[in-house]
């Protein structure tokens, strides 16, 4: 499900990270080649296969993207917690079964 942040169409969830990265463009003449003054782009960091990819990110995108990880991080939280919960239960029964038997 994909959802409007302005003409920018994002999905309800996403995995990664939203970081800031800096760094020198390259020419000769820029003021980022002394490295006091770099170059800010924000970037949706994230892994696939064992590598950390990252997708640039529009200025307008950035907050609707922000909010669609943080909606992933608590959904992950909350299907962990559930887990964990399940997990307890299930050595609690079969556990005191154990002990018993």
């Amino acid at each position: 499900m994909l959802m409007a942040a302005g003409k920018v169409q994002v999905p309800r969830l996403v995995r990664g990270s939203v970081v800031v990265q800096k760094r020198r463009c390259g020419k000769a003449n820029c003021h980022c080649a002394s490295g006091v003054a770099l170059h800010e782009t924000t970037v949706l960091n994230y892994s696939e296969g064992g590598r950390t990819r990252a997708v640039m990110l529009p200025v307008e995108a950035v907050g609707a993207v922000r909010a669609a990880v943080g909606r992933y991080r608590s959904a992950e939280k909350a299907l962990e917690d559930k887990g964990n919960a399940g997990l307890a239960e299930l050595v609690a029964t079969w556990g005191e079964r154990r002990r018993r038997g």
